[in-house]
């Protein structure tokens, strides 16, 4: 096959050009951290158990509070999840119980080990110009080791050594403030929990009635009766 000259010396000016295309960096403020996060949300959980999707809303409070309701398909609450620093209270309304505890009381099984690392997941750092594209190994802020990586400034991955990992992916930037809108925890024991922010608030003053258990006429039980999510 012959190529007319004119079409010939496009397709190789073309072929490079095509090659070299890249996702343009976000705009950023340096710096500028999420403080607090209001969004609809959709969840999906796997574990050798069971596993489960759903919808719902989360709001968080920087560094370790995050207040989760997750909707059954009719629309009724299947259940609230509030993480609180160390404590931690499922709420189950629909049968009038509540399961209360500390993170590290909650059972190996049903996927509620994922609930372990929601404060590793929700400490992130803050973007900076300094630092683009790297791997970086250090003790997080729990106390244990973790190998962190960046692209363009921006925390994508975190692992720690006992097998522990999350995903941060699609960033947007809202005022400046650079947000993962899909985030992935994995755990050691394969259980996996994927969140997507649908149009989140960033910053945006919350109640403190938004991190308080609504528990009157709540039966109240420790995490160690619970059997799964």
């Amino acid at each position: 096959m012959i190529f007319k000259k004119p079409l010939f010396f496009f397709l190789l000016f073309l072929i490079p050009a095509c090659s070299t295309v890249t996702r343009p960096a976000l705009e950023y403020r340096p710096g500028a951290q999420v403080e607090t996060l209001s969004s609809a949300v959709s969840m999906s959980i796997h574990s050798s158990e069971r596993s489960m999707a759903g919808h719902g809303f989360m709001v968080y409070r920087r560094p370790d509070q995050v207040h989760l309701i997750m909707l059954s398909p009719f629309g009724p609450t299947l259940f609230e999840a509030f993480a609180l620093g160390e404590k931690v209270v499922l709420v189950y309304p629909s049968q009038s119980v509540a399961y209360s505890g500390r993170l590290d009381e909650l059972p190996e099984k049903g996927g509620l080990q994922s609930w372990r690392l929601i404060r590793w997941v929700m400490d992130i750092d803050a973007p900076t110009e300094k630092r683009s594209n790297e791997s970086v190994s250090r003790q997080s802020k729990l106390g244990f080791e973790e190998k962190v990586t960046f692209e363009d400034g921006l925390v994508t991955n975190k692992a720690a050594t006992n097998g522990d990992q999350v995903f941060y992916s699609k960033y947007t930037v809202i005022n400046g403030v650079a947000v993962a809108e899909e985030v992935e925890m994995r755990n050691e024991h394969g259980d996996r929990i994927r969140l997507k922010l649908d149009e989140p608030e960033i910053n945006v003053p919350l109640d403190e009635a938004a991190f308080t258990p609504g528990l009157d006429g709540m039966t109240i039980l420790p995490l160690s009766a619970l059997q799964g999510i």
